[in-house]
C-alpha cells in the first residue's frame, strides 16, 4: 500500500511541474486595412507610331553593299532622307506643342469642351503630317530604287510598309505608387489552458 501511495505522490508532484513547462503560446495577428492609395494622374499621351522607314542616314552601307546598290543611288537615298528628316523636325515639334496644349487644357478644373475638340483636331492634323512625311520618304525611296532594288532591300531589312513591321516595339509608361506596409499588429498572448 505504501508503494502505491508513494507512486501516487510522485505522479501528483510531477504533473504540475510538467504542466508548467508546457505553456501554450498563442499569438493573434490582427491585420489593419491598407489606407486608400492616392489617385494616379493619367499618363501623358504616347508619341505617334511612325511607320518603319530607312534609318535617318539612309540605307546602311553593309546592306547597300550586300544588295549591290550603286553609290549614286545610295547618295540619292541619303539626300532624300536628310531632306525629309529636316522637315520632320518642325512637324514633330508642332505635334508635341499641340499635345502639350491639349494636356494642359484637360488638366484644367473645368476644361472648355470646344477648346478640347479643337485641340484634338489639331493633334490629329499634326500626327497626320508626321505620318505623311515618313510615308512620303518611303515612297520617294521606293521610286528612286525601282522595284528590283526595293525588293532586295525589303528582303534584307524586313517589310517597310506602314504597320507591317514585326520589329516595331511599343513602350508604355506605368507609374506605380509604392505601398507603405501597415505597422505590425500588436501581439496578444492567450492565457494558459
Amino acid at each position: 500500500m505504501m508503494k502505491k501511495l508513494m507512486c501516487a505522490l510522485v505522479v501528483l508532484t510531477a504533473v504540475p511541474t510538467l504542466a508548467q513547462d508546457r505553456t501554450e503560446d498563442v499569438r493573434v495577428n490582427v491585420q489593419q486595412p491598407m489606407p486608400p492609395l492616392p489617385p494616379v494622374p493619367p499618363a501623358p499621351p504616347l508619341p505617334p507610331e511612325h511607320p518603319l522607314a530607312p534609318p535617318s542616314y539612309g540605307i546602311p552601307p553593309q546592306v547597300a553593299a550586300k544588295i549591290g546598290l550603286p553609290q549614286g543611288l545610295v547618295q540619292k537615298v541619303q539626300d532624300l532622307t536628310f531632306e525629309a528628316n529636316d522637315a520632320l523636325i518642325g512637324l514633330e515639334a508642332e505635334l508635341k506643342r499641340t499635345q502639350l496644349a491639349l494636356e494642359k487644357e484637360l488638366r484644367q478644373p473645368s476644361p472648355n469642351e470646344g477648346t478640347v475638340k479643337e485641340l484634338v483636331e489639331k493633334v490629329g492634323r499634326a500626327e497626320t503630317a508626321v505620318r505623311q512625311n515618313r510615308v512620303g520618304l518611303m515612297v520617294a525611296i521606293k521610286k528612286t530604287l525601282g522595284p528590283d532594288y526595293w525588293q532586295k532591300l525589303e528582303a534584307e531589312m524586313g517589310p517597310m510598309t506602314p504597320g507591317a513591321s514585326p520589329r516595331r516595339i511599343r513602350i508604355e509608361r506605368r507609374i506605380e505608387v509604392p505601398r507603405t506596409p501597415a505597422p505590425p499588429a500588436p501581439e496578444r498572448e492567450a492565457g494558459k489552458r
